[in-house]
């Protein structure tokens, strides 16, 4: 078996350097595949850490450090006065760590001043880019914050005997005074006052994937933190954007058989008291020994690396989804990924003669399924601002020569080809069109068995007086409670009343007659739809309800274990459905006779919506952070 990974570094010109425990260097050209070039053999005094200082890698052993070139030659090494095993970089100097002693060092890697530490194992490390302060945690558990150009140390802080945790990760925030913290076992990233490792209140905590949090890693501008996680997945987190772009589990057995097993990380729940059920445990197991030994980030995010107690590297593209087990002839994943951008603001969209409209920024064109990023159209005057959730349905509506945008409380209509704004009205309620229609509920609370519709005419913009929506009791029973707080939903060409009883129930109705038509299944609502069939989630698989015969028994659809724990959004073609699995946090691809075809990893939080080209050869995915991703689909 190859040697334990130690450290691991990208390259600015494309190349990722790995370190080993018998002191052999590595460089690797990354391609498909990569290929390796041997820097230096085996050595009694291997390099403990590396890191991208510009053009530039520096790496530290116990007794010196070391500058390589971009061709890997050797610019400048060092000797050094007191042992070291960790280094960074500031814009004005070179920093060491040991477990007595930091180090300061001019660029030439000449000039150096130690500075004493207290005693104990120094288990990371850090140097804010300012060159104001840095921290270094000892015994895994006690972090200790100092003044750089001093020396003294101005804040201490200890983990121990906290919640379980067993080791402490930090990094320093844009603020000198403010760090990155993650703990293990943990599901936190957290940003917390160096002075008192208090979380800070300008913000929530980021939620991760797995329960093992730590080691952390920065990409050479800063602007992206790797988060090891379960001792052999990763999650990459975008601080501008302040969102998890990527998320992979690449040490994993990448077989079929254990793909599917991936799938299945379903958590267990038990009874907690009559309709209450609590969690009771999980597969992942957030006290095992990490897998992974190394971990670097590249510029920009664009690549992650794990390196593993086995001696094994994992390389992952953050945008096209491939991973590499670098050694291997073959990736272990293919790159699916054709593109990623972020609609940071959100976006609304709908379809118009089969093909997908979105408005983003305040303007409307065309989706690009080649770049998503790219927009070409009209500005719509006076749009309102969107949150960064794409909703699952649609909330733009053509009719003619003009498009309908529906929010919250407002109903508004442009000219498509000019973007002038023609019609705006405040609502009592989220407006649903249907038809030519727009219907929504007038006021909130109803404790009586029905409700006030009220309706707009999309033609003549002519508004109804409310007229009260009665439910004949005599063949619905609500005695178990009455209707409070209805919900209406459009699905297609129809209108769903929703009631938020216990239990809750749905109904299909007819708004001319006033009439509940039919009962459906429960948050039918909240079901995807492509406007002709609604894929209603049940165990194991979906429902299809065809909206053009709603009253007609759906289509099920089962799913052997594991897949039929996935969320199933769109079917495509004649027997392909797409879908998100939340605990594997992958998009799923299978027949709808239940055979898996593809998954592809890399998006970081839940997604929220999918587009599909209409040649059926590409995918849109979007999530909540409002990371878009396109996916090369297999017909």
């Amino acid at each position: 078996m190859a040697a334990a990974i130690t450290a691991m570094a990208f390259g600015q010109a494309g190349f990722l350097v790995v370190a080993r425990e018998d002191g052999r260097i590595e460089s690797w050209d990354l391609g498909s595949p990569s290929t390796v070039r041997v820097v230096r053999d085996d050595s009694d005094d291997p390099v403990l850490d590396l890191v991208a200082d510009g053009p530039r890698i520096l790496g530290v052993s116990a007794r010196r450090v070391i500058a390589w070139n971009t061709a890997m030659e050797v610019e400048a090494d060092h000797v050094l006065d007191h042992p070291a095993h960790f280094v960074t970089v500031t814009p004005r100097d070179v920093w060491l760590a040991g477990d007595s002693y930091v180090a300061r060092l001019d660029r030439e890697l000449g000039e150096s001043t130690w500075t004493p530490i207290a005693d104990g194992e120094t288990t990371d490390f850090d140097v804010h880019p300012s060159g104001r302060r840095l921290v270094v945690v000892k015994d895994r558990l006690r972090v200790r914050v100092h003044d750089a150009r001093t020396g003294a140390e101005l804040h201490v802080w200890n983990r121990g005997g906290r919640d379980g945790v067993r080791q402490v990760s930090v990094r320093f925030a844009d603020k000198p005074d403010h760090l990155w913290e993650a703990d293990n076992p943990s599901w936190r990233l957290r940003r917390v006052s160096a002075k008192s490792g208090r979380q800070t209140k300008d913000r929530d905590h980021r939620k991760l994937a797995g329960a093992w949090a730590g080691p952390l890693a920065f990409s050479p501008d800063r602007g992206h933190l790797a988060v090891l996680q379960t001792g052999c997945d990763v999650q990459v987190w975008d601080l501008e954007a302040d969102a998890a772009v990527f998320y992979v589990e690449p040490v994993a057995d990448r077989s079929q058989e254990k793909v599917l097993a991936s799938l299945s990380r379903v958590p267990e729940f038990a009874s907690a008291g009559q309709g209450v059920l609590r969690r009771t445990g999980s597969r992942r197991q957030p006290d095992r020994d990490a897998a992974v030994t190394a971990l670097a980030v590249a510029e920009r995010g664009a690549m992650v690396a794990l390196g593993g107690r086995d001696g094994v590297v994992h390389r992952c593209d953050t945008v096209t989804g491939a991973i590499e087990r670098l050694g291997e002839p073959r990736l272990l994943a293919p790159p699916r990924g054709a593109a990623i951008t972020r609609w940071a603001e959100g976006v609304a969209h709908g379809a118009r003669d089969g093909e997908h409209w979105i408005v983003r920024e305040g303007t409307l064109a065309r989706l690009d399924f080649e770049r998503p990023d790219r927009m070409r159209g009209v500005a719509l005057e006076d749009f309102p601002a969107l949150d960064r959730f794409v909703k699952r349905q649609a909330t733009l509506f053509f009719r003619g020569d003009l498009v309908w945008h529906t929010a919250w409380d407002t109903l508004r209509a442009w000219e498509v080809a000019t973007g002038r704004l023609v019609w705006h009205a405040q609502t009592p309620g989220p407006p649903q069109i249907a038809g030519d229609t727009a219907y929504m509920v007038d006021g909130h609370y109803h404790p009586r068995p029905g409700f006030p519709l009220l309706r707009i005419d999309l033609n003549t913009r002519e508004r109804t007086d409310p007229q009260n929506f009665a439910i004949d009791e005599a063949s619905i029973d609500l005695s178990i409670a009455p209707v409070n707080w209805p919900r209406i939903s459009a699905i297609g060409p129809h209108i769903v009343l929703e009631t938020y009883s216990r239990p809750e129930r749905a109904f299909l109705i007819d708004p001319e007659r006033c009439l509940l038509l039919h009962e459906l299944p429960r948050d039918i609502g909240r079901d995807p739809h492509d406007g002709r069939h609604v894929l209603h989630r049940i165990p194991g698989g979906y429902a299809v309800i065809d909206l053009e015969n709603p009253a007609a028994p759906p289509r099920i659809r089962q799913f052997p274990d594991p897949i039929g724990a996935v969320h199933w959004h769109r079917e495509i073609g004649a027997d392909r459905v797409i879908g998100w699995d939340r605990d594997a946090r992958r998009v799923v691809v299978a027949r709808t006779s239940g055979e898996l075809l593809d998954h592809f990893v890399g998006h970081g939080e839940e997604v929220s919506a999918f587009f599909v080209s209409p040649d059926e050869r590409t995918l849109l995915s979007v999530d909540h952070a409002g990371f878009v991703r396109a996916w090369h689909l297999d017909r």
